[in-house]
């Protein structure tokens, strides 16, 4: 694989992920611009830096240790995807749009990619896809199933 050129867009990309990896929210708020919107499947929309910082930490009340290693990263002019595997273990309870998953203690890994838009050396719009059939699956809670 070719190595990508650290520029100041990866940059702040290592230093989201990285902020949500040890949870330091301050951190990952402060590479979000004032406007920022962030988008998670199942509806769910976030703006502004609090809010995507509330809109995602659900999965680290969930998984406590859940960390994401970008595994590949395309970059643009003022745009970039990563390819992220996320790992981690359900210790806590996952709070889903159609209800709570009690904690079931089995690790999980999850494939996804994220999509990010930046501006004035931060990001400014970022949607993740990640399988949900995957993450459910692994811990047991797969609808029609059991």
């Amino acid at each position: 694989m070719t190595a990508i050129a650290v520029t100041p867009m990866v940059e702040v990309l290592q230093r989201y992920l990285d902020a949500f990896n040890r949870a330091d929210w301050e951190m990952y708020k402060a590479t979000l611009t004032p406007d920022s919107v962030h988008f998670e499947p199942g509806g769910i929309e976030c703006h502004g830096p609090d809010a995507s910082a509330e809109g995602v930490k659900v999965f680290k009340d969930a998984f406590p240790d859940l960390e994401g290693v970008v595994i590949r990263l395309m970059t643009g002019a003022q745009d970039a995807a990563a390819e992220i595997v996320w790992r981690g273990t359900h210790t806590g309870p996952l709070v889903t749009p159609a209800g709570t998953i009690p904690p079931t203690g089995k690790p999980i890994t999850v494939h996804a990619t994220k999509v990010f838009a930046f501006e004035g050396g931060r990001i400014k719009y970022s949607r993740h896809y990640w399988d949900m059939t995957e993450l459910l699956g692994e811990i047991g809670a797969m609808p029609g199933t059991g």
